[in-house]
């Protein structure tokens, strides 16, 4: 008994040690370091003036890693990403979501969940789903410096939905949306429900490859003999974690809006940031949801991001699961394919 309860310390403490912030953010030789190796890493080259800038963003971008990895209660470890050189503002214009970022308290009607939208009268789930493991979800992609992750996380879903309707698992075109959807604001930010409307209006969608991502707004090149997939409308999901786990096993990925104040730092782990730090109700990100599961009593969501392969998990983020973790739950919605 006494072995076993020295091997269960150990495992502990090398679990706390693992989560231990190894960087000294007040040691500026040792920032220095650490900022040469994310230049290499990221291939960024600064001129002149622009790399002192950058460095000192960069420490304070590190210092609110540390104090967010103190604060969280999950597993998360936070640290040198991708965005470590960008401010909060740049990172906001480039990767998140101004409409909706500005439009918290005034979200269209059309966007509530009514009994008119459907729900499950049986919530019974799996403890665990993930459609990854279906092959129901395409690889991650990058939307780069443009704010148009509505697109990305619609297109995402109405790509796991036609896969589940038709077992054809096409990689369609964000680019599409930008350029088409008018109600929308292309890289200044849109709503997943108008992108859905802007859709079925179109008859369809284009693949990936016949019209190709650039990450800026143009005309509209839309060729209706093109389709590759389409949808007949979508549904809002009851805004419960229960309800969505369960719409999620049985139906097919969701499309949820959130806040993404906790992601800018994320490095990998399950993150449960607390309320002050991850307003359930500043909304400012769309991503796809493509499973839950469970690991060391942290329940999770399974989120594919549109940061490219090389932020957080491989492209992918774990959310805290069952208490609303940053708004996670506020408007989940899906096509119909």
């Amino acid at each position: 008994m006494f072995r076993l309860a020295v091997i269960c310390l150990a495992l502990s403490s090398s679990l706390v040690q693992s989560r231990v912030f190894l960087l000294n953010v007040d040691n500026e030789g040792e920032m220095r370091t650490e900022f040469e190796k994310f230049k290499v890493k990221y291939g960024k080259d600064y001129e002149g003036p622009e790399e002192e800038k950058r460095f000192g963003i960069f420490v304070d971008n590190l210092k609110e890693a540390k104090r967010m990895q103190e604060r969280d209660r999950g597993t998360a470890v936070y640290g040198v990403t991708k965005f470590s050189d960008l401010s909060d503002e740049e990172f906001a214009n480039y990767y998140l979501n101004p409409i909706i970022s500005n439009n918290n308290g005034t979200w269209p009607e059309e966007v509530m969940w009514t009994e008119a939208s459907g729900r499950l009268a049986n919530l019974s789930a799996p403890s665990r789903f993930n459609w990854r493991k279906k092959g129901a979800i395409t690889r991650v992609k990058d939307q780069k410096r443009c704010g148009c992750c509505w697109a990305f996380g619609a297109v995402a879903n109405i790509e796991s939905m036609w896969f589940i309707k038709t077992k054809q698992l096409v990689e369609l075109s964000e680019q599409e949306l930008v350029d088409c959807d008018n109600v929308d604001h292309g890289c200044k930010g849109g709503y997943p429900y108008n992108a859905f409307n802007v859709i079925v209006k179109l008859g369809g969608m284009m693949d990936s490859e016949d019209y190709s991502y650039r990450g800026r707004k143009d005309a509209c090149a839309f060729k209706p003999s093109k389709v590759s997939a389409k949808i007949q409308t979508y549904r809002n999901i009851r805004p419960h974690e229960t309800e969505m786990a369960a719409w999620l096993a049985r139906r097919g990925p969701i499309v949820v809006t959130m806040n993404a104040g906790a992601m800018k730092g994320y490095v990998r782990g399950i993150s449960r940031p607390d309320f002050t730090e991850c307003s359930p109700t500043n909304l400012n990100h769309v991503v796809l949801v493509v499973g839950y599961a469970s690991s060391r009593r942290h329940p999770f969501w399974i989120i594919k991001n549109s940061w490219g392969a090389d932020w957080g998990e491989r492209g992918y983020f774990r959310l805290y699961r069952g208490e609303e973790a940053c708004g996670i739950n506020k408007f989940p919605t899906t096509a119909v394919a």
